[in-house]
């Protein structure tokens, strides 16, 4: 889901949910791509049964051979939006009007169309904040995260490093991560900031 940071009033509509199944690897299973697509169907019949003819299921065929991760085919041959443009090339992904674009399911970060590049500590220390949004953030909530890189707990000076390296990545937009002077850091909703995710 696509969470734009504006006033403007949005509602999801509903969902598509690409599985990376392929039909040989559900029969190693002792199942049929038809029969995975049934049953859920049934889970939506079981939580919205008033909405059990409202899904809509369709295969997404290719070769044998075809390279790549069965997900990665599945998302491009069924036309999802950012899959295609991934197919395309990366200057059509990130042709983006001016702002920060936060990507958190493949977790990347661009600054106007341009892939920032960032480390796993200086993506994870941004999430943290937008996680958090509107809310100060201690160094030792965010020392606290650092497992999610597998790395051991920074000390503050640390942090301040990320975070200064992180500003330094996302030049022009530096505002987007505050600091609260003795207490931490803060991301607040910004109209030059759009959240992607799931």
């Amino acid at each position: 889901m696509t969470q734009l940071l504006t006033s403007q009033q949005t509602e999801a509509k509903g969902f598509a949910l690409y599985v990376g199944i392929s039909e040989s690897e559900a029969q190693a299973a002792g199942l049929t791509l038809a029969q995975i697509a049934s049953k859920l169907r049934e889970t939506i019949a079981e939580l919205l049964p008033e909405k059990a003819n409202e899904t809509y299921a369709t295969l997404a065929i290719a070769p044998v051979n075809a390279p790549g991760r069965n997900l990665d085919i599945t998302r491009i041959a069924l036309k999802e939006p950012k899959a295609t443009q991934v197919k395309q090339g990366v200057k059509e992904e990130v042709k983006a009007a001016k702002g920060i674009v936060v990507d958190l399911t493949r977790r990347r970060l661009f600054v106007d169309g341009q892939n920032a590049n960032l480390t796993c500590k200086e993506f994870e220390l941004l999430a943290f904040l937008i996680e958090n949004t509107g809310r100060t953030v201690t160094r030792n909530e965010i020392a606290a995260i650092s497992d999610r890189c597998g790395e051991p707990t920074p000390n503050a000076r640390t942090i301040d490093v990320h975070v200064r390296r992180l500003r330094g990545k996302i030049a022009g937009y530096e505002d987007i991560v505050r600091t609260a002077r003795g207490q931490g850091y803060r991301f607040d909703k910004h109209p030059d900031v759009l959240i992607e995710e799931l």
